[in-house]
Formats: C-alpha cells, structure tokens, sequence
C-alpha cells in the first residue's frame, strides 16, 4: 500500500478579485501556489510558505477550501484561502518562470486545477477526486523525472515527501434523533469510528467502507460525506481528518460495540469532543486544532 504524500495549495485573490497564478517551469501550465508538506508546519503554514516561494507575496490563510484527490499519484492537496498581507509579487522564481493575476472572467487556457478557484469562491467545503488517464499519467511522471535531474544537478536536490501517520474517522448522524455513531473504547469512552489511511483511493472514501463494514449501516454506501475536522499533531507528524454525514437508519443498531450518542454526552474521549458538538453547531466550517 502506498502512503498518502500530502501537498497545499493557494487561491489568493487580490482587492479587484483577482486570481494569483504562477507558471510552473515543469509543465508549462498555469497553476494555483502549490506544493508539499514539509516535517515540523502546520498545513496552514504549508500554504503561506508555498505561495510566498512561488509568487514572492504574503498571505493570510483565511479559512481551509476542501481536499483535492489525485487518482494515481497517491497524492492529497489541502486547499487553503488566502488574504494578500505583504511582499512583493515577483515575475518570477526558482520555482515559477512567471507569476501575474488574471481576471476570474479572462484565466489562461492552460490552467491547471481551475476547479479548486472555483471551489473558493463558490463557498462552502469540496472535496475532489482528480482522474488521470494512464498515459497523461506516465507523461506527468516523466516530466517530474526530469525536473528532479535538473534540480540535483543544479545544487537544489528536492526533498523526499514527508511520510506522515495519517488517520480518518467518520461522524454518521443520525437524522431522526441528531445523534451521532460512536463505538466504545477500551476504556469505556466512546470514539467515532476510524482506521490509518493509504494513498491508493481517496481517504473520505476509505473511512467510508470501513465504516459502513464494521457497523453493519448499508446506508452509507449512497451518503453524501463533507469534512469537518482536522486534528494535527506536529510533533508526532500526525493527522486525523475527520468526515461527518447524516444517514436515516433502516433499522436498529445491533452490531456489539456501536451505539447512538448524543453530541453533548460526557461519555465522549476528550479529542472527539470538540469535533462532535461542532459537527451539530456548524455544519458548514472546518474545525481545525493544531498540537504542537
């Protein structure tokens, strides 16, 4: 199984809403600020640091976007929003051979990722799942061969992708009564279901089957899944994405171990806690909690 590689992206746009693009020097298409997840920042960080490497000006991250699945690749990008703080913007970088703001009305034709601007100032949370036919796929794969040759010989040798211990978990609600799925814990407290996830196939849809499989709930196969939540832990280089979805059961629960759980119990572990209350209260945001 191969592990899930996690990169961010940008959508900046400016006081005219303009959208921030860079050309990249690999591919020679426009793209969003973009990249990988180094060991020891926050996802957020990711982002600034990214768009800011690529474009030369500063951002505020504004609130996260949705996650964005590359299909062969392995590869998860976290979509950020970002508010111009600073900096300079640069015809170019290391990393870009040109940088410019184009009207949402007049992008370039060779834009790629356009879907993820558009998610951004659509609103709401995305979650994406990116198809690559096999032979795009293998010419993707060649040109980065290629960029990873000339960076080393270049005295700039690309960092291997950091391998974190990346986690999903899935909040079913139940529609008629408003509480949530929970199984017990060892100790007693109740947790939402969950497994460590892999890169091969998008992690909401991972958390899904394991869900739907250990509890015995059918409905699942058919919901609707949004993200709610992210618990990081930077010192343990660890994630924990968290789904939620409404479903109406069928029948009663009767798998040992699961049960209905009002949010508000005290019976909750105390990470699961914020999460649960959250995912009744606002059920349009991203709660984020960041650990050092």
């Amino acid at each position: 199984m191969g592990f899930l590689k996690l990169g961010v992206a940008c959508v900046v746009l400016d006081d005219e809403k303009r959208l921030l693009l860079s050309k990249r020097t690999d591919f020679d298409v426009w793209n969003l600020p973009t990249g990988r997840l180094d060991k020891g920042e926050w996802l957020s960080e990711a982002a600034s640091r990214e768009t800011r490497e690529e474009t030369g000006v500063e951002v505020d991250i504004v609130r996260p976007v949705g996650l964005y699945f590359q299909v062969g690749r392995n590869r998860m990008n976290v979509l950020f929003e970002g508010r111009l703080s600073g900096g300079t913007l640069q015809a170019n970088t290391d990393e870009s051979q040109e940088n410019a703001f184009f009207s949402l009305k007049d992008l370039p034709s060779n834009l790629f990722g356009g879907y993820m601007a558009r998610d951004a100032v659509a609103g709401g949370v995305h979650l994406h799942v990116l198809e690559i036919p096999p032979d795009k796929l293998k010419e993707i794969n060649r040109k980065l061969a290629v960029r990873w040759v000339k960076n080393l010989f270049s005295g700039r040798p690309e960092p291997r992708w950091a391998r974190f211990g990346v986690q999903a978990s899935l909040a079913v609600v139940n529609s008629q009564t408003g509480e949530i799925l929970s199984e017990r814990y060892h100790n007693g407290e109740r947790v939402l279901a969950g497994l460590n996830v892999n890169g091969n196939t998008p992690i909401w849809e991972q958390v899904r089957q394991h869900t739907r499989d250990k509890s015995s709930l059918y409905e699942l196969r058919e919901a609707s899944l949004r993200w709610v939540g992210l618990y990081h832990h930077k010192g343990r280089g660890s994630f924990e994405f968290i789904f939620a979805t409404e479903i109406t059961p069928h029948s009663d629960l009767k798998v040992q171990g699961f049960e209905w759980t009002p949010a508000d119990a005290t019976t909750w572990w105390e990470g699961y806690a914020p999460f649960v209350r959250h995912i009744t209260q606002r059920k349009q945001d991203v709660k984020l909690i960041n650990e050092g």
